[in-house]
């Protein structure tokens, strides 16, 4: 029996690092990430699909669609790039950090009287401390990596078309459809937004992350 009992104890701490990213997953998913930026940058060197309506006077009226589509390509990528940075969790920031490690020492009440002494307020350290329960929650959650790169792959079709669609209207190519074409490029990629399992997912954590300018000192002015 005690031999069988090693024997599992062994095979299952060997299959342990299967569970978690490699270091080397994350700068080859970041490398994956290079076939959505290459054709993202070439956009921004027109100005972005807003600076290609605002040059040509047909479009200018509408070049609030042209806002939205280069909002939500910009959205999907920093989504992705979130997703190749967290693939073996979500590691602490300094503010994560800060109230954990306050939280652990003094406890919720004692921490929660001295923010409140550094000119905090409470709905603000109600934030702070549902943060540091994500934070504590996510840090060693992880992400197939084999699904990451599919929803890479997803996406690379999108920032074709986003280019596809620059380069036509710096052309000065049947104009009279880009305003149609942007606005359905636009709902399509909001939709893969939120289709998505991983990309909702990563568009849900990140606004769990307090964007605020929390220091000063950690306390008030």
């Amino acid at each position: 029996m005690k031999l069988i009992a090693h024997l599992i104890l062994f095979l299952f701490c060997i299959s342990i690092p299967s569970l978690f990213a490699s270091p080397s997953e994350i700068p080859l998913c970041h490398k994956q990430l290079t076939l959505l930026k290459t054709p993202r940058e070439e956009v921004a060197s027109y100005d972005g699909i807003w600076g290609l309506f605002q040059k040509n006077p047909e479009l200018q009226d509408s070049s609030v669609e042209g806002i939205s589509l280069d909002k939500s390509v910009n959205s999907m990528i920093f989504n992705l790039e979130f997703l190749c940075d967290t693939i073996d969790g979500i590691p602490f920031d300094e503010l994560s950090d800060y109230v954990t490690a306050n939280i652990k020492e003094k406890g919720e009440e004692e921490f929660r009287r001295e923010l409140i002494i550094l000119g905090k307020n409470q709905d603000q350290i109600d934030v702070w401390f549902e943060f540091a329960k994500f934070a504590v929650a996510k840090r060693y959650r992880t992400l197939d990596i084999k699904k990451v790169y599919a929803t890479i792959q997803s996406a690379d079709h999108f920032v074709k078309q986003y280019l596809r669609l620059a380069k036509k209207i710096n052309s000065k190519i049947n104009l009279d459809s880009v305003v149609q074409e942007t606005q359905g490029l636009t709902i399509h990629i909001q939709k893969f937004l939120k289709s998505d399992p991983y990309l909702s997912q990563a568009i849900h954590e990140n606004s769990q992350i307090p964007y605020a300018d929390w220091d000063e000192n950690y306390g008030g002015s």
